[in-house]
């Protein structure tokens, strides 16, 4: 902000001009003020809504000395992002005279307010409050050196503005000047309009324009017109217009301009302009005015709409993120509903087995002869005499009842796929005495067996048990053993030919 002030204190112009002095040297080259024309230091003056788009600060001062009096304006505007523009400029003009041998010196002092919003895309709206005073000192009064100011008037004035801007590059202005507390409702009316004409730039011309303005005040009529257009890479500027107006200041005056520029969009510019006006004034010699202004731009043209790209950037990364975030998540959704899916089928298959299993083995349980006991670590079915009775000294099932009780327990171990199945035969009264080992393996041919000893007929009986698992019922082989015990493991141990001796016991472990 220092900065900002020592360049404005550092600033000067001289301008000859004629009755809107306040406006800058780039509008005089036009015709005039235009209430149209947004890129210039002193436009919100004919209409406070143009800096609505303004997107760096600015600042303007100006010094002018035309027919005795001195003017001096200083200006200064600064873009606040989402609220538009705010800022104010104050002027200032004196002028010293003698009258009746007293000198005597009129000044004019105002200062104003402006605040600019933009409306939606294409609208800007503006307003500018102000106050100004007017007043005559007296250095010396009938021949006494007495100081003495005598006010003459003072108040408060406002403006209203408007401007509309299309996509292709015309914008329309209207403004109204002291249209609230001046006495005068409507002291003055602009209504402007500037666009690019359907003219393609070249390599050599660039940024051309053209603008004109009606303006109306206490009946009189004003009209501006006036085009420019750019050389050396938007460095050099050249304008040219006519201004015409039924007042007794303004008349007939064609325009000329230029301006100098660095248009450094990413660092502080410099505007330097010239206008000139030759006017015809009926009844009056022609007269020439010549105007000068500086202006200062501060910082980067492009600010807004980089941090706009950083915005849109961090926003798209943003949305990127929540997408990605929103696919896991239904990602995640979708793998825990199938989870959920694959449980409650687990779940449904473990009952549905549990009640196949608790089917079997209430099947089991309706058969005489058959035994049924658990443990932590294993299932124990026992087959008795009643229920699969060998013949004697034969190891064939009998036929039908040993088939029908062995289908009943294949049902059931049908049921554990998995698991460590042992089929083991017991007898009750041995064979004549061992008198030799017996390999656990039988022979299986088509002629009947002879068993030297118990222990060969029930190993004979339990692989003729498994090859019907196996076989026939779709056990697997590998899952399914065949012992014989003989005599060896009574039940009733005090009774070696108690019928409850000669069983077949089938265990299931539980641990697969």
């Amino acid at each position: 902000m220092i900065k900002r002030i020592g360049v404005l204190l550092l600033m000067a112009g001289s301008l000859l001009a004629y009755e809107d002095v306040s406006f800058s040297a780039r509008t005089l080259g036009l015709g005039g003020d235009h209430a149209a024309v947004a890129d210039d230091a002193f436009s919100h003056i004919a209409n406070p809504a143009l800096p609505a788009r303004w997107n760096r600060p600015v600042t303007a001062f100006s010094i002018a000395s035309y027919q005795g009096l001195l003017y001096t304006s200083c200006t200064y505007l600064q873009p606040v992002q989402g609220l538009g523009s705010l800022g104010g400029t104050i002027f200032y003009r004196g002028n010293g005279f003698k009258e009746a041998g007293l000198y005597n010196r009129f000044t004019d002092t105002e200062a104003r307010f402006i605040i600019s919003i933009p409306a939606g895309r294409h609208f800007g709206l503006g307003l500018a409050l102000g106050n100004y005073q007017q007043e005559i000192s007296y250095d010396s009064l009938f021949g006494h050196s007495w100081p003495f100011v005598e006010p003459r008037s003072n108040g408060v004035f406002s403006s209203v503005g408007i401007v509309a801007v299309h996509d292709k590059g015309l914008t329309l202005g209207a403004s109204i000047e002291e249209s609230l507390f001046d006495e005068d409702f409507l002291d003055r009316i602009h209504v402007g309009f500037a666009g690019e004409p359907l003219v393609k730039p070249s390599r050599f011309l660039s940024s051309p324009m053209i603008a004109g303005e009606f303006a109306f005040k206490q009946g009189d009529v004003k009209i501006h017109v006036g085009g420019e257009v750019y050389l050396l890479r938007n460095h050099l500027g050249i304008r040219a217009g006519i201004r015409y107006g039924t007042d007794t200041l303004t008349g007939f005056s064609p325009t000329f301009g230029a301006t100098f520029r660095s248009h450094q969009k990413e660092k502080t510019d410099v505007e330097f302009h010239y206008g000139t006006a030759l006017t015809y004034v009926h009844g009056n010699e022609p007269s020439i005015f010549h105007q000068f202004s500086l202006a200062v731009l501060f910082g980067d043209a492009r600010k807004a709409e980089k941090d706009s790209i950083k915005i849109a950037q961090a926003e798209r990364a943003r949305k990127l993120r929540e997408q990605t975030l929103a696919r896991e998540r239904d990602k995640l959704r979708a793998e825990l509903n199938a989870i959920e899916q694959e449980r409650s089928a687990l779940e449904r298959e473990r009952e549905d087995i549990e009640r196949l299993r608790h089917e079997a083995l209430t099947a089991l349980g309706r058969l005489r002869g058959v035994a049924f006991a658990e443990n932590d670590t294993f299932i124990r079915i026992t087959v008795t005499k009643a229920a699969l009775k060998f013949g004697e000294d034969a190891a064939e099932i009998p036929f039908p009842q040993g088939y029908y009780t062995l289908d009943k327990v294949a049902g059931f171990l049908f049921h554990y796929p998995n698991n460590k199945i042992v089929v083991e035969c017991h007898t009750d009264v041995p064979l004549p005495p061992e008198s030799s080992e017996e390999s656990e393996e039988a022979s299986e041919t088509d002629e009947p067996p002879q068993y030297k000893n118990a222990k060969a007929l029930t190993t004979a009986r339990a692989k003729i048990i498994r090859r019907y698992f196996v076989e026939v019922k779709g056990i697997p082989s590998s899952n399914i053993t065949a012992r014989g015990a003989g005599n060896s493991k009574p039940l009733v141990e005090d009774d070696a030919a108690n019928p409850a001796n000669r069983r077949v016991e089938i265990t299931i472990n539980k641990t697969p």
